[in-house]
């Protein structure tokens, strides 16, 4: 009997094949920055780039993204932002994280995602203030769907993937004590995954706190699905742009954004280099929270 084919299995190895024509450096880990990625790659050794245009079987969606090679810290890495835009009539659902799955089957053991996103309570009741770096230690779906659908025949992952170690704790360790030591305020937080792309209510921020999210993120639960199938270790961190109890601005959003990322990308050198010195793709069972 013939053996059930998956899409995504396909346009994998087409793209995998591509890369390999063009020589392209396998990683160690993947940095997936959704809040932009040209100051990073800026730091990069021995950088070049490829559009995913010329990787075969990659999704329209991610055509027009650059894909970014090269060694930081010595540690060899690939970098990109995310693909612009939302999903469009006839995208497979795994299309939004493809190159998550690209990565862990080229040899990436990590993941390390940047994103901005929303504290669920206000700093005076106890909330994240904005500045703040959420550290994901655990997440909620409220998106109401996943990547993962239609890939039962997949085999670049487990049917049912165990997102109990999604979240790497000894990356996420490390990342808060590199954020004490840059004078950064990191903390270890639940971050609530609705769908976007409307900012969320008031009344939906309260429920989200209810749940026990510290942040909010939208998009953030198709890299996170897709790193748990692909077993990739994940260090989620999300930008607090926004307080729980704020009115809406998304001039000030944006700048704040902007002012946190040169920060960041020295947290994610230094996880980096921490983690280079420690090896990637280190065992880590009993490192799970």
């Amino acid at each position: 009997m013939k053996t059930p084919t998956c899409e995504l299995d396909e346009a994998v190895a087409r793209a995998q094949a591509s890369l390999e024509r063009a020589r392209a450096p396998r990683p160690s880990a993947v940095l997936s920055l959704a809040t932009g990625a040209a100051a990073l790659v800026g730091r990069l050794e021995q950088a070049w780039r490829l559009p995913f245009s010329r990787l075969e079987g990659s999704p329209e969606r991610w055509r027009d993204v650059l894909l970014h090679f090269g060694t930081l810290e010595g540690a060899p890495v690939w970098i990109f932002e995310d693909a612009p835009g939302d999903a469009k009539a006839g995208d497979a659902p795994w299309h939004g994280a493809f190159p998550i799955w690209l990565a862990g089957a080229s040899g990436a053991a990590s993941l390390i995602h940047v994103c901005a996103g929303a504290a669920t309570r206000s700093a005076s009741d106890g909330g994240l203030r904005a500045g703040s770096i959420a550290l994901v230690r655990d997440h909620l779906n409220l998106s109401g769907g996943t990547v993962l659908m239609g890939l039962g025949s997949s085999r670049l992952g487990a049917q049912f993937p165990d997102q109990t170690r999604t979240h790497d704790a000894h990356l996420r360790r490390s990342a808060l004590e590199i954020c004490q030591r840059l004078g950064l305020h990191g903390a270890e937080s639940v971050a609530a995954c609705p769908l976007g792309p409307t900012l969320e209510t008031p009344a939906e921020r309260r429920a989200f706190a209810a749940l026990g999210a510290q942040v909010s993120a939208q998009r953030l639960i198709e890299p996170l699905h897709a790193a748990a199938h692909a077993g990739v270790g994940v260090l989620a961190a999300v930008l607090v742009v926004q307080e729980g109890d704020e009115e809406l601005d998304i001039a000030k959003i944006a700048a704040r954004a902007a002012a946190l990322a040169p920060a960041v990308d020295d947290l994610i050198v230094e996880v980096v280099r921490a983690a280079r010195a420690e090896a990637w793709g280190r065992a880590r069972e009993g490192e799970q929270a």
